[in-house]
């Protein structure tokens, strides 16, 4: 059997008298899709930001590629939380800035591409969320749904 990407043992974290995660076990596996649902409140985001690095368990050990996330340097720590993308609910997209801008972003700021490069990669990832014809609108003069769509592409 392959070794899992991500890997939680008997992960817990408390906020005060809170448990949120209570002796959590999940393996996720490279080329797998892995889905987390449940009830407002039960955890789910708290889960998620350990998976990104954003939280560290009170007890347990979170490992990515067999290695503890615990015990890692601030180098190989910054090199595992840039594998990573994410979107926030409120979708966080910048208002000042076009939904060029905004899916251009991360792009522009986690890798040396020329620009021909980032114009390519945001017009696929525009086109694949039927968003093309957009490019120059701001926040403000999209649907909520239109916006989702943007923070997906920003954060894909």
């Amino acid at each position: 059997m392959t070794e899992p990407l991500i890997e939680f043992k008997n992960v817990f974290k408390r906020f005060g008298d809170n448990a949120v995660l209570k002796g959590v076990d999940l393996s996720i596996y490279r080329g797998e899709v892995t889905t987390i649902i449940g009830k407002s409140g039960i955890g789910k985001s708290v889960l998620l930001k350990h998976i990104i690095g954003l939280l560290e368990p009170d007890e347990g050990e979170i490992l990515f590629a067999g290695r503890a996330v615990q015990a890692m340097d601030a180098a190989e720590r910054r090199a595992v939380k840039m594998k990573f993308s994410y979107m926030f609910q409120g979708n966080a997209l910048f208002d000042s800035m076009t939904v060029y801008e905004n899916v251009a972003l991360p792009l522009k700021e986690k890798n040396q591409l020329p620009v021909h490069d980032i114009q390519a990669r945001v017009r696929e990832k525009l086109t694949q969320l039927d968003l093309t014809g957009i490019e120059d609108l701001y926040p403000s003069q999209l649907s909520g749904g239109m916006k989702k769509r943007v923070a997906m592409a920003r954060a894909w």
